[in-house]
C-alpha cells in the first residue's frame, strides 16, 4: 500500500505542473453499502477531492486511521 501511495505522490508532483491532477484517498473502513463506507459516499469524497485540487491526499472517513481497520 505504500508503494501505491509513493507512486502516487511521485506522479502528483510530477504532473500538477502541467494540469494533471494526481489524488490520494485512503479509505479506513470497509466498503459496503448502508455503511459509513457506502460506495456512493466514497465516491462523493474522491470527486471532491478532484474538484477542490487544493490537497494530494485525504483519509476516509476523515478522521479514521486507515491502518486500523476493525475486523
Amino acid at each position: 500500500m505504500s508503494g501505491i501511495r509513493n507512486y502516487a505522490t511521485n506522479l502528483h508532483n510530477e504532473l500538477k505542473e502541467k494540469g494533471v491532477f494526481v489524488g490520494h484517498l485512503s479509505i479506513g473502513t470497509m466498503i459496503q453499502a448502508g455503511t459509513a463506507g457506502d460506495p456512493d459516499v466514497i465516491a462523493d469524497a474522491w470527486y471532491n477531492l478532484y474538484e477542490k485540487k487544493d490537497r494530494f491526499e485525504e483519509i476516509f472517513p476523515q478522521g479514521s486511521d486507515p491502518t486500523k481497520i476493525p475486523n
